[in-house]
């Protein structure tokens, strides 16, 4: 997976986002945390492990993600939570999935065969579940976790999207 960034928006989450880049140290990949460069407690929390830090010019979590994505200079690049909730484990079948079948976006869902989240609850499960739904029914999705941003992709063609 040496071709693969993780993109890691964060916000004060300098008390999950070190055992989180701990979890990673056994992947062969790069990791890049966005963050608010007055985030100095997060800063000082990540600062001895093996990431790039890239400073969010702008504000939001969609700014976080489109920066830390036109960041990414590997073939692909994953979305990744810096609260824990995403399983590292995944990202192997993910990059699999990218690579071998040749899938420009491939999403992780909680509601898959052996798959879950610590973080759902009764509230997120029933209204990703609304959500999903109508994501088939107007749009035609294949999707199981609408509301789940665990996202890995082809790093060329999501920035040929231009997002803003």
């Amino acid at each position: 997976m040496d071709q693969l960034t993780l993109v890691i928006p964060a916000k004060n989450e300098a008390e999950t986002l070190p055992t989180v880049l701990k979890d990673l140290d056994k992947y062969s990949l790069k990791i890049t945390v966005v963050l608010e460069k007055e985030d100095i407690d997060t800063i000082n929390a990540i600062k001895n492990f093996n990431c790039k830090i890239l400073y969010q010019e702008g504000i939001g979590y969609g700014d976080a993600l489109i920066q830390g994505i036109n960041s990414v200079e590997t073939k692909y690049f994953c979305i990744f939570n810096a609260d824990g909730s995403f399983k590292p484990d995944e990202l192997i079948n993910m990059h699999h999935l990218a690579q071998d079948k040749k899938y420009d976006l491939v999403f992780g869902s909680r509601y898959e065969k052996n798959a879950s989240s610590d973080d759902d609850t009764l509230i997120t499960f029933v209204g990703n579940k609304i959500f999903s739904f109508l994501g088939k029914i107007f749009f035609s999705l294949p999707i199981t976790d609408i509301l789940y941003t665990f996202v890995l992709g082809n790093t060329k063609k999501v920035k040929n999207l231009k997002l803003v």
